[in-house]
């Protein structure tokens, strides 16, 4: 039986996740700043460069799914550590040796597998660490990539404009590798199992299989495993995990057109790229208290994870459409900035916690699952977003859709079951 996670040493954590959140999300909104850069120096096309500037973030998410067999075998720390240096090694290689496109988009599928893990461990832990207050302390811990967007957007503009593009991604990337010196302040969510000797007409795992076995056979045999490890059966057994993982898509599609889109469409607007940057720091501003309102609200019993995320959709669908409506005024496009923001930080953590709102076991795999397809939904939003844009010349229409979205993930929230966010209460049951 392992020992019982230092109960002081659990609020480091929550500071450690806090960091890699400043981190990750800031180099996430601060991807936008590329998009004309790339456009301009490779001569492509919008929905390229969005495609491009989003895959730091999403293709790597589909090994998120083996994150609880990899927390096992390797320990979250030193898996923290190595994907840090990979997501931040990518960065920098594509900053300084990259002559395409293509080559750009080959070093950020490498830095999202690095991404991915460090973002599954990173939640991990603070499930680990927090049963009782989950959805309170992943508001709270996240709090970090809001006070990211905020700050890391207007310097990396400032970098492009002094080393340009190239300069600017490399120093991005060195920023990065500050998440491999968080990562060694995790301290192990495992034991390693002492030696236990095999006693006497009991099994040997290290057996030789029974020569009979068809090829057939041991293939059925290995998915059956996999699939046992990755909890396919969820799909299957789990009320509601279906819709949710649709949501997840749907919503990983809004969330990576907003936040990579918002800065060019302040520069489309007739907005300079300092004060566009800008946009970046207001939705910051509102991300924080809707990050920290949700959890709050779900732990103190006062409102059911599905109901607040279908509320905080269906007005996050308003903001969006009023986009073309604001297109004149900085002050009402800062407005809306700000409001997609907090209702953005009220449904993104909500994601986190209809997802592992699951038996004990499963919650690590269910989380992976959800950032699975939100990652795969950030790449269809980054690319469908600009090719909206490409057929339109109006990020109007690509904001519109975005909204008309937005209803459907409130819809399909309203068909989930009630569920107040309780470990104690599920493990019991």
């Amino acid at each position: 039986m392992g020992a019982p996670a230092v109960v002081p040493w659990r609020w480091v954590i929550l500071l450690v996740r806090m960091g890699v959140s400043f981190v990750f999300f800031g180099v996430l909104k601060s991807m936008g700043l590329f998009i004309n850069e790339f456009v301009e120096y490779f001569e492509c096309s919008t929905r390229a460069a969005g495609l491009v500037v989003s895959l730091p973030f999403t293709i790597g998410s589909g090994t998120g799914i083996l994150i609880g067999v990899l927390l096992k075998i390797f320990g979250a720390r030193p898996l923290m550590i190595i994907s840090g240096a990979v997501f931040a090694v990518s960065l920098i290689i594509a900053a300084v040796v990259s002559t395409s496109l293509v080559h750009i988009a080959l070093c950020f599928i490498v830095g999202s597998l690095g991404y991915a893990m460090m973002r599954n461990a990173s939640v991990a832990v603070v499930l680990k660490h927090f049963p009782d207050n989950f959805a309170s302390m992943n508001g709270l811990s996240l709090i970090g990539g809001p006070l990211g967007m905020m700050v890391v957007p207007p310097v990396v503009q400032q970098l492009i404009q002094l080393y340009d593009w190239r300069g600017a991604l490399a120093l991005l990337g060195a920023m990065s590798a500050n998440v491999c010196v968080l990562a060694a302040l995790v301290r192990p969510l495992r034991t390693r199992n002492s030696y236990t000797p095999i006693a006497d007409g009991e099994p040997n795992s290290t057996t030789n299989p029974p020569p009979n076995e068809s090829l057939w056979h041991k293939l059925r045999q290995t998915f059956g495993i996999i699939s046992e490890k990755i909890h396919l059966k969820m799909f299957v057994d789990a009320p509601g995990f279906v819709t949710i993982q649709i949501g997840s898509f749907l919503g990983g599609a809004v969330f990576g057109g907003w936040h990579i889109y918002l800065i060019p469409n302040g520069i489309a607007q007739g907005f300079n790229e300092t004060m566009s940057s800008f946009l970046a720091t207001f939705a910051a501003f509102g991300n924080v208290f809707g990050r920290v309102l949700s959890g709050f609200l779900i732990d103190h019993g006062l409102g059911k994870a599905h109901n607040l995320l279908a509320g905080s959709a269906f007005l996050l669908a308003l903001v969006c459409l009023l986009d073309p409506i604001a297109a004149p005024s900085y002050e009402a496009v800062a407005t809306l900035a700000t409001l997609g923001g907090f209702f953005f930080g009220i449904s993104f953590p909500l994601m986190f916690v209809l997802s592992v709102n699951i038996h004990e076991e499963r919650r690590v795999s269910a989380m992976a699952w959800m950032l699975f397809f939100t990652g795969f939904g950030m790449s269809t939003g980054g690319f469908a977003i600009g090719w909206i844009y490409d057929v339109t010349g109006d990020y109007g229409v690509a904001f519109c859709t975005m909204g008309v979205i937005s209803v459907v993930i409130g819809l399909l929230s309203l068909t989930l079951r009630p569920t107040c966010f309780s470990c104690k209460t599920q493990d019991r049951e």
